[in-house]
């Protein structure tokens, strides 16, 4: 076994028997874990955590976080010491948010005791236990170990481990070089770029035929660190033997990493490449040298870019003695697929399949054409598509005529005026480059294609992705194919706006087009595809001539099936609201909860909340309804919300962020204040309100307060 495969054990096992010895807390004979900065608390006033030596000023998280940094380094994670940690939880997942590492925390009913080290025998086991004891959260009733929760930045949170080993109670150091799990591969990391490095890894998919490893490149080489917090530059013939235990012989292993811009570390960093290909018998596959492997979101895998970020090929480092064509195919899109599986997908249909040139690229350049298209290429309008020519039939049992999908034509391109109609999408400014002729793409449908022909297509954006070639869809995504009017499509590869992070991995791609929601009368639907699972798309549906919709998207993908672009209050500030919520324990809803800009009439059985909302945090269901009016394509909630006298529309992940200031339940047909009201977060002061006996009314109540 090399190093990777003891990068997850703990320097020398549990170290405690089942039933350890203990002792109370003592901080003068705590075991201090390098990396690790321990910070004791105890429950405070209200059940509110407090420094020991400052029990009067109750702790938030921003408190916690400035504790932290103020006596820890930046790279350590934080383990608190307090007793039943995890009655903390939203407190200490913002800490951890805030900080951008782990967060160790005690069970729900566990105490912290020290326990002392019996891993010892014989000569060595310790005649005394004068020494550093072991911080363990004990079970408070069987008085058995239990294991630290380890929490990681919400916005990072995944699944795998983190830096240290948690076992029986203890925390130890891990031991070897840093790796973190890929489906297919390897994740290497510093101590830097760990959480990070372990978000970015969790989000990749597996993929078919080819081995990723994720690395830094620096100063030529390979930058590999290790679990004591020291860091190398490895060549390619060092880092082949800590990829040891993947089968790379004869296989295809893909790099997963950003190019120097030095030039002369770029060429040291190609002799290490074609050392580790050499050294492994595997074709190394790397972006171009300058650019960089980016991840794509919607589809787990990872796309290639060039210096200038545009999309660029993969580029193949094959050993000398390698033994026939490779098994992958790096396509223009900056993806890598199976050749086998490029090679048979086809497109089923009697007429509406795109003859294409042979090797599936536009046709040749037209001197007369002054608008280029994105890859810096010019082509020819494409001719109408009713006069495609027909598939060759391959000799389908059923009789359906059937031939190898290829990308359809890429149109011309037009610059528009700046006084062009408007696009839809808030962010996308107008003057944008759009076809200047009709077209044809194919677009992703999630669910029944017939439904989507009918209803629209589910989404939660104002506008709808298309691609010129079907197979950069993944596998088995059912398709639609749609006609595009003049103006109706705005390549992707020339976007001219500031582009939400939530759908950059589209950017630069000469496959991919943008439809908004405003142009969506100019695009007709041809036919819809459902994908048989053998790499074949069948037509299900006639559709031509249907106008393509956008439908909204379940809540579970949205904030009460709004779109992700909406109208945000408060602008700036923090204004106050008010929320309507049953009196007894129901908690808050899921998903999303109405505000109200001013107090609504009072309603038996309900608890009235006066609330304190931060700049941005609830959709302004009014100003978002105004917004959407013109978008007739485009079907939302905000209709039916505007109807019913929704002002604003909290989404349950800034629940944590609003705080109560005041209480008041119905009571003789007016507002009655509840008196005793500690301000504090939504979640747990309702959570308090509606658990209480019937609350005290403040008596007098004042004026302002009924």
């Amino acid at each position: 076994m090399n190093g990777l495969g003891r990068t997850a054990e703990p320097v020398g096992g549990s170290g405690l028997d089942r039933v350890p010895a203990t002792r109370r807390f003592d901080p003068r004979r705590h075991r201090r874990i390098a990396g690790l900065y321990d910070l004791w608390l105890a429950p405070g006033p209200g059940g509110r955590l407090v420094v020991p030596t400052a029990p009067g000023r109750p702790l938030d998280a921003r408190a916690v976080a400035t504790l932290v940094r103020h006596g820890a380094d930046a790279a350590q994670d934080v383990r608190i010491l307090a007793d039943d940690g995890a009655r903390h939880l939203d407190l200490f997942t913002e800490v951890a948010g805030l900080l951008g590492h782990d967060v160790l925390v005690s069970p729900d009913g566990s105490d912290i005791r020290h326990a002392i080290d019996r891993s010892a025998t014989g000569s060595t086991r310790p005649t005394t236990d004068s020494g550093p004891l072991d911080a363990v959260p004990l079970d408070r009733v069987t008085r058995q170990p239990m294991d630290w929760l380890v929490l990681q930045p919400p916005d990072l949170a995944t699944s795998l481990p983190g830096w240290f080993a948690v076992d029986d109670g203890l925390v130890r150091p891990r031991t070897g070089v840093v790796g973190l799990p890929l489906p297919d591969g390897l994740a290497l990391a510093t101590r830097a770029d760990f959480v990070t490095r372990r978000a970015t890894a969790h989000r990749l998919g597996a993929s078919t035929g080819v081995v990723t490893v994720a690395v830094t490149a620096r100063s030529g080489g390979f930058l590999v660190g290790t679990y004591s917090g020291t860091q190398d530059v490895h060549g390619g013939g060092q880092l082949a033997a800590l990829l040891g235990d993947l089968p790379l012989y004869g296989a295809d292993l893909r790099l997963w990493l950003t190019w120097p811009s030095d030039a002369d570390e770029q060429a040291r960093l190609v002799a290490e490449v074609v050392e580790l290909a050499e050294t492994t018998g595997a074709t190394v596959w790397t972006p171009p040298a300058g650019g960089r492997a980016e991840l794509i979101d919607d589809r787990r895998d990872l796309r290639a870019f060039d210096p200038t970020g545009a999309v660029a090929a993969w580029r193949a480092h094959r050993p000398r003695y390698a033994d026939g064509p490779s098994t992958l195919d790096a396509t223009p899109e900056g993806l890598l697929v199976s050749r086998r599986d490029r090679e048979r997908i086809v497109v089923a249909s009697a007429a509406v399949v795109d003859a294409g040139p042979a090797d599936g690229h536009p046709g040749p350049a037209r001197a007369d054409d002054p608008t280029p298209v994105p890859d810096g290429t010019a082509a020819p309008p494409p001719a109408d598509p009713a006069d495609a020519a027909s598939p060759t039939p391959v000799g389908d049992d059923a009789g359906v005529a059937e031939q190898p999908a290829v990308p359809l034509p890429r149109p011309v391109l037009v610059t528009e005026s700046r006084r062009a109609a408007d696009y839809g999408p808030p962010w996308l400014r107008r003057g944008q480059q759009v076809n200047a002729a009709t077209f044809e793409a194919y677009v992703l449908v999630e669910g029944d294609p017939a439904r989507a022909v009918g209803d629209g297509l589910p989404g939660v954006e104002l506008f709808v992705p298309a691609f010129l070639d079907p197979r950069s869809a993944p596998a088995g995504s059912d398709l639609l194919r749609v006609r595009i009017s003049p103006g109706g499509a705005i390549p992707m590869a020339v976007l001219r706006a500031h582009v939400p992070a939530r759908f950059k991995y589209v950017l630069g791609s000469p496959d991919t087009y943008l439809l908004p929601a405003a142009r969506l009368d100019r695009v007709r639907l041809v036919g819809g595809f459902r994908s048989d699972g053998f790499s074949r798309l069948l037509p299900t549906v006639d559709a031509d001539g249907e106008p393509l919709r956008i439908r909204a998207a379940p809540t579970s993908r949205s904030v009460a099936g709004l779109p992700n672009d909406v109208r945000r209050w408060p602008g700036f500030g923090t204004r106050q609201a008010y929320a309507l919520l049953p009196a007894r324990s129901r908690g808050l809803p899921r998903g999303w909860l109405p505000l109200y800009q001013q107090r609504p009439v009072a309603r038996p059985g309900r608890l009235l909340v006066e609330v304190r909302v931060p700049a941005g945090r609830t959709v302004d269901v009014g100003a978002t309804h105004t917004m959407l009016a013109g978008l007739t394509l485009v079907r939302t909630r905000v209709d039916r919300l505007h109807r019913a006298g929704v002002d604003l529309v909290l989404g349950s992940r800034s629940y944590d962020r609003i705080v109560v200031q005041r209480a008041f339940r119905a009571q003789g047909g007016g507002w009655q204040r509840i008196g005793e009201v500690t301000p504090g977060p939504l979640p747990s002061a309702v959570a308090g309100l509606q658990s209480a006996v019937p609350a005290r009314v403040a008596d007098p109540p004042s004026t302002g307060d009924t």
